[in-house]
């Protein structure tokens, strides 16, 4: 009984560990990707919460990137931009993040052409 008892106790063990470790690496493991901003501005709204509640002051820009990260992938990801004093990003230029499966960890941030590897914006380029 006990060793029955012990095998359950280490397939449990096991069987949470690959689900928390797939959780973490899907969440926020990252890599870098880059994408361009679109051709026009989003609309900028008022800032909601997470119950949908307002939240005085700030106002958001929501946008969708078609990221191409280093390996040559695409990923669409949405990214909400906000803040008292917000400023949106200038139309069709370049940004740089660290992207999860799930997420955008970091950025998206501003990068000048030349910062690009040449592969990742030749794709980019051809999506304009």
């Amino acid at each position: 009984m006990k060793k029955m008892m012990l095998a359950l106790l280490v397939v449990a063990l096991g069987v949470g560990g690959y689900f928390s470790y797939k959780y973490y690496s899907e969440t926020y493991q990252g890599v870098t990707a880059y994408a361009r901003t679109p051709k026009e501005t989003p609309e900028k709204k008022q800032t909601v919460d997470g119950s949908g509640k307002k939240i005085e002051g700030y106002s958001s820009y929501k946008y969708t990137f078609e990221f191409v990260k280093e390996n040559g992938e695409r990923q669409e990801m949405t990214y909400e931009l906000y803040g008292e004093d917000i400023k949106n990003y200038d139309n069709n230029t370049l940004v740089k993040a660290e992207i999860s499966q799930k997420r955008i960890i970091s950025g998206p941030n501003e990068v000048a052409e030349k910062d690009v590897p040449a592969d990742v914006l030749k794709k980019l380029n051809a999506q304009k």
